[in-house]
């Protein structure tokens, strides 16, 4: 496997569409002066509980993807653990570690991670005699943990980032009138029903809230870094980035072989996808949950920008490094 061939591939395909959107938002921003909360609001309670909603009534799970579910979890509470030590030791108050420990939990295994495993597990070394027989396991794993990450960082995330600034009571309220909590159970409740909704009327305009999602985001996260002094080489910056890029996916293949140790086998692509998945950089959401809580803006939005230009250099190390510490054969 070609480092710097995987590095050039994943930078254009993955990294150059998501700066041209947020480019897009720091040149609307600079031409209009884009009401960034009204943004906010249209991202949280129309197109993310669309994008939800359909990701989840569309996804299909088996046990096996209940046990990756369960292993994701594990990743993500170690992660918690990790930064709020971390946060800690740097003295930093209950807000600034409410939006390290989110940052560094929350990874873009949406738009990044998709992107990613649909590359690696397309191409060269996973192709065989001319076809891609992993592609199909390696974008479910993805899109399993996706849902994980969508779900805590919307519910527990919007919490956590309320609590450096209001009491655990009115950061619960907050979440309760937020439209992406109840998103979640009437998507699994929808799927027990015996009648697809794709075939339903209401589904055509769902469809399209949740196509606009990532793009609004993008735009959005770019009206904040148009507002935003950026130096992503300051030292609280660089220790998120380091935790999320560095940190995250060796906390992931640590948990992926004690999962296969002391639990049950995985297939090697099930555990190459998990540490690949959390090789990717901060969710743009954090910055969005940052804004729309005010809870540390900036330094959200630095840590997002940071680790998504640094995972150029990061994550086709951790990619090459899951091929081999879960080999195929």
């Amino acid at each position: 496997m070609n480092l710097f061939t995987i590095m050039g591939h994943i930078f254009i395909n993955s990294m150059v569409p998501i700066f041209m959107l947020i480019g897009m938002g720091i040149l609307l921003d600079r031409k209009f002066k884009l009401d960034l909360y009204t943004l906010s609001k249209l991202n949280f309670f129309v197109l993310l509980p669309a994008f939800v909603f359909k990701s989840l009534y569309e996804a299909h799970f088996s046990w096996s993807t209940i046990e990756i579910i369960l292993c994701a979890i594990t990743v993500l509470i170690a992660n918690y653990f990790i930064a709020h030590i971390a946060g800690t030791l740097q003295n930093y108050d209950a807000a600034k570690r409410a939006t390290l420990r989110n940052c560094v939990m929350f990874n873009n295994c949406g738009n990044m991670g998709v992107a990613l495993a649909i590359f690696v597990f397309s191409n060269v070394p996973y192709i065989i005699n001319g076809e891609t027989p992993y592609a199909n396991l390696g974008l479910l794993i993805v899109v399993s943990i996706m849902v994980v990450q969508t779900i805590t960082s919307n519910t527990f995330g919007f919490y956590q980032a309320g609590t450096g600034r209001l009491t655990a009571q009115e950061a619960i309220s907050v979440v309760l009138h937020m439209p992406m909590i109840y998103a979640v159970p009437l998507a699994l409740l929808a799927k027990l029903l015996p009648y697809d909704l794709q075939s339903c009327f209401a589904y055509a305009p769902l469809t399209i809230f949740a196509h606009a999602f990532v793009g609004v985001a993008m735009i959005a996260l770019g009206v904040q870094i148009n507002r935003t002094p950026f130096n992503f080489w300051k030292k609280d910056v660089l220790l998120a980035a380091s935790l999320r890029l560095i940190g995250g996916p060796i906390i992931a293949a640590i948990m992926t072989t004690l999962f296969i140790v002391f639990y049950a086998p995985m297939h090697p692509i099930a555990a190459q996808a998990i540490v690949i998945t959390y090789s990717v950089p901060s969710a743009i959401n954090m910055a969005l949950i940052a804004i729309e809580m005010r809870n540390n803006p900036e330094y959200a939005t630095q840590i997002v920008m940071s680790t998504t230009i640094l995972s150029a250099i990061t994550m086709p190390i951790f990619v090459t490094m899951a091929y081999y510490l879960f080999p195929l054969h």
